[in-house]
């Protein structure tokens, strides 16, 4: 099982990169729609009887993905809401196999983390490695700071910082062979290091409170530390050397520049790979010859969170003697976080994990501007690329707010934040039941009548634990940045997720004792859940045709283009009319037909083809533009262009092709103005 859920992960992480490209998110999103609605259909046959749980977390996602689709109606891009939608049906299904999969092995919490940590070392150690052959895995990789296979930084760090938690739970439980224990140092190794070469502060916030977390509320506190530890300062000791060189310091580094310190990387991450692995080995061979009694773990615990603590006050201490002062220190922070003014350039290197200056606060600032405009429903879902546009103040490019709240704001206003306020407050309930971490006097109604769950820490508590914090390390990440748009990590965090909130109280480790009621043992096939499972079944292949529309769009009009350049006119406005049908959301086939229709010499039929584009979508720039330039360009209507890219000004003020259009067509404008009072002298 561990196995096919690694491999299932990982090609959803290299298949889709960064979710950028569509036809590759595409392509992972139908999978994904695919496996989902097959794991849904086998719970619905087999699963057990009893209560559904994780039914409300469940149904709050539905109706995020509900609101995300119906945002079509209002959004400035229709299309990009569209393909938003998508998205979200996407991660809907893979949330619902977790829970589905919980349903059918709410035992199997160790192998849902084995195959998330397959999946997640796989895209960290491809990050790494490409840097150890940098012309080959990382060509197309221009940032000093390692990116592979997401092409962007930060995922590669969230990836990294959601495995913590896992890697913890392999390498402190008592259970399970020796050798694969011991595989979770190298592991935390290069997660830690990922982190720290990705430069992501975001990434490395979320793992210290995941870590947190975890000595808070396990009690494996004596065998975690040498786990964490140990790694670590393996991990540091490799950073500190990378990040002295300028290949991974320094911005806009060259090929040949990574090459220099690449075999000198590679030779360092296989004896930091050996040293730890040898290191784990003899670790938990000490812990299996000798265990230490509950009071002297106890004390070791608390040791450590007192080290903790000393560690914590410390570092306060040796601000508060600072210049500036505790109190000043940490203004000057929030400020350099939360400023709406322009940012200095962000720090790069070491030093870059001690500041807090970066372009989020621009990006913020500008979702407020756009949420303000619409504050109820939003621009709709996905458009905050173009909404954006009306209120930047640079030239600088972005899709995303660079944070879950500020996206939501902007896109979808305070309708999709209150729907995402229910979802996390409905999977924060069912995480606590799973995981028996509420009061006991806490009773859910679903629960009355029923016996308690066993409290003990047993090896599946511990999983579950586990698999919650992996879900709530990249939520804490997620929140300030826009890793929720990369499939990989996302599909990792969402299937630990749905599978803690499908995971009901009773259920206990094999050869445990078990609160479970008998009418909720597994049930077999039957007509009723066979229909079901047949509905269920319909829904994802018609959500899967629905995700491919706008790729089957695309495609199309890319024909149509090469047929334009082969001079088929006839058949390219044919392909034009199927991109049409199958997206009729995006505006780009009636841009394209006008163009076919200009080559055919029909500068009427453009005209009119160009004029329904802007109506029908009036918030896209790119729609005023484009009829402008044909005004201009082909019609020699200068004055009705400079009117019509006006449009295009309006939605994006910084736009210098359209500022340049302006000007050439008022240019033309008075020429031909003096060219008729010549005339008339």
């Amino acid at each position: 099982m561990s196995i096919v859920l690694g491999a299932i992960l990982a090609a959803f992480a290299f298949g889709a990169a960064g979710g950028t490209e569509l036809t590759r998110t595409t392509v992972v999103e139908i999978l994904m729609v695919l496996v989902g609605g097959a794991v849904v259909s086998a719970a619905v046959v087999w699963g057990s009887r009893g209560p559904l749980y994780g039914a409300t977390s469940l149904l709050a996602f539905v109706l995020l993905a509900f609101i995300t689709a119906v945002s079509v109606m209002w959004a400035i891009v229709p299309e990009l809401a569209y393909i938003e939608a998508g998205r979200t049906l996407a991660y809907l299904a893979v949330f619902a196999a977790g829970v589905a999969g919980a349903r059918l092995a709410p035992n199997a919490g160790g192998a849902v983390i084995r195959g998330i940590l397959l999946a997640a070392m796989a895209a960290v150690t491809y990050a790494l490695l490409a840097r150890v052959w940098p012309a080959s895995l990382g060509e197309t990789e221009i940032s000093n700071r390692i990116g592979q296979p997401f092409e962007y930084w930060n995922a590669v760090g969230t990836t990294a910082a959601l495995a913590i938690p896992g890697l913890l739970w392999l390498g402190a439980r008592r259970g399970g062979e020796l050798w694969v224990r011991a595989l979770a140092y190298p592991g935390m190794g290069a997660a830690i290091l990922a982190i720290l070469l990705t430069q992501s502060r975001g990434a490395l916030a979320a793992a210290a409170l995941g870590v947190l977390a975890w000595l808070a509320v396990v009690p494996l506190r004596l065998r975690s530390l040498p786990v964490l530890l140990v790694p670590a300062a393996g991990a540091g000791g490799v950073a500190v050397w990378a990040l002295s060189k300028p290949a991974f310091a320094e911005t806009a580094q060259s090929l040949a520049s990574k090459e220099a310190v690449a075999g000198e990387f590679g030779l360092l991450l296989l004896a930091m790979a050996a040293l730890l692995y040898a290191a784990g080995l003899a670790l938990n061979v000490g812990l299996t010859r000798s265990t230490p009694s509950p009071r002297r773990r106890r004390r070791a615990g608390i040791a450590a969170l007192a080290a903790t603590g000393l560690v914590v006050l410390a570092g306060l201490a040796s601000v508060a003697l600072s210049d500036r002062g505790l109190g000043g220190t940490i203004d000057d922070r929030v400020d350099e976080l939360t400023s709406e003014t322009e940012t200095a350039p962000t720090v790069q290197g070491a030093g870059r994990f001690g500041a807090t200056a970066s372009t989020r606060s621009k990006y913020w600032k500008e979702a407020r501007l756009v949420f303000e405009d619409r504050p109820s429903v939003g621009t709709g879902a996905g458009t905050f690329r173009v909404a954006r546009l009306r209120h930047r103040t640079d030239a600088t490019v972005t899709g995303h707010a660079h944070g879950f709240v500020p996206q939501t704001l902007a896109d979808l206003g305070i309708a999709g934040l209150v729907v995402t306020t229910l979802l996390l407050l409905a999977w924060l309930v069912a995480a606590a039941r799973a995981t028996a971490l509420y009061p006991r006097r806490l009773s859910l109604s679903r629960d009355r009548g029923r016996t308690p769950p066993r409290r003990d820490w047993t090896s599946e508590r511990i999983a579950v634990v586990a698999l919650g914090l992996i879900a709530v390390v990249f939520g804490l990440q997620s929140a300030i940045d826009w890793t929720w748009f990369v499939p990989g990590p996302a599909a990792m965090a969402l299937v630990a997720a749905g599978f803690v909130a499908g995971r009901g109280p009773g259920a206990a480790a094999p050869g445990e004792p078990t609160a479970l009621d008998p009418r909720e043992a597994p049930a077999g096939p039957s007509p009723p859940r066979l229909l079901a499972a047949a509905g269920v079944l319909l829904a994802a292949l018609l959500a899967a045709w629905a995700i491919w529309q706008p790729e089957a769009a695309d495609r199309a009009t890319g024909t149509a283009l090469t047929l334009l350049d082969q001079n088929q006119l006839d058949a390219a406005l044919s392909e034009i009319e199927d991109a049409r049908n199958a997206n009729p959301l995006s505006a780009e086939p009636l841009l394209v037909r006008a163009v076919v229709e200009t080559r055919a010499n029909r500068e009427a039929d453009a005209s009119d083809t160009l004029e329904e584009a802007v109506l029908k979508f009036p918030g896209d720039p790119d729609t005023w533009y484009r009829l402008a330039a044909f005004q201009l360009g082909t019609l020699d209507r200068p004055a009705q262009a400079a009117e019509a890219v006006q449009g295009a000004l309006y939605l994006d003020p910084l736009s210098a092709t359209a500022r340049q259009l302006f000007l050439e067509a008022k240019a033309r404008e008075r020429e031909q103005q003096e060219a008729r009072a010549a005339r008339t002298d």
